[in-house]
């Protein structure tokens, strides 16, 4: 297969566990596009915290943040697609993680905010390199609808909650865990396979055409959706499943050898 698009998720999959990109992967990705190949990021991060990968892999075409929510043209700055979540969802997940005692952060374009600092918001800061704000009541805050809300939790608190959440909220909104210590709520309709289906149909390539490549339950939509769906060697059994090829690890170069196999012909 004629591969045309590469759309690639970031933590623990494009990203080593150093959180840095490596020679290789980055080396065989500008390969790719050296051979016309359209690479792109898809990322449940916001667009602020994923830009400097954005920038140092020169990504030129639009980008896929917020698991699929929000797909912005970086150069134009035209946002493409903006999948809110409904403010009476807001409000009962406020309420729930309020009765509960997670830490709740709500995310708007461009920043993230939470109710107060407290570990769970230092930590998540030192992982995404972005600090949110501090805003008191999150009900009396907020004033338009959010692109995101993230309990960050203990991975083993994060599961104990994890079907209550997906149970109360699942059958309107997206609620799944992006990484061991994340349970994301996104727009229903805001996958990363709609997203990167979307951006297919604006580049004009079908999704046989489309190698998609995670390791992560916010993965699987547009694993299942491309054409060559690959999950990282990391990535748990149940995201394997839905996979075509895996890869090597997130720290074995696996986006490399996913690169060198089906683009460049190394295989």
């Amino acid at each position: 297969m004629n591969y045309k698009l590469i759309a690639v998720d970031l933590d623990d999959s494009l990203l080593g566990s150093d959180s840095k990109i490596s020679k290789a992967n980055k080396d065989a990705l500008f390969a790719a596009r050296d051979k016309g190949v359209y690479v792109t990021i898809a990322t449940g991060r916001m667009l602020d915290s994923a830009m400097p990968y954005i920038k140092e892999m020169e990504v030129d075409i639009p980008v896929i943040t917020y698991q699929g929510a929000f797909i912005k043209d970086i150069h134009t700055g035209e946002t493409l697609v903006r999948k809110s979540v409904p403010m009476d969802y807001v409000h009962s997940i406020i309420d729930e993680c309020k009765k509960r005692n997670l830490h709740l952060q709500v995310y708007n374009e461009s920043t993230y905010f939470f109710e107060e600092d407290n570990e769970y918001s230092q930590y998540y800061h030192r992982m995404s390199g972005i600090k949110g704000q501090e805003a008191g009541d999150l009900k009396q805050f907020l004033e338009e609808e959010p692109m995101k809300l993230l309990i960050v939790a203990d991975p083993s608190v994060i599961q104990k909650h994890l079907e209550d959440f997906q149970n109360q909220f699942g059958n309107q909104l997206q609620v799944l865990i992006s990484r061991p210590p994340y349970l994301e709520f996104t727009n229903g309709e805001a996958t990363k396979g709609k997203a990167l289906s979307k951006l297919g149909d604006m580049l004009g390539i079908p999704k046989e055409e489309i190698i998609a490549i995670g390791d992560s339950f916010n993965d699987i939509s547009m694993i299942d959706y491309a054409g060559l769906g690959v999950a990282m060697g990391n990535a748990p059994e149940e995201v394997k499943i839905y996979a075509q090829y895996i890869a090597r690890g997130n720290d074995e170069d696996g986006v490399a050898d996913v690169v060198e196999r089906f683009i460049l012909g190394k295989g």
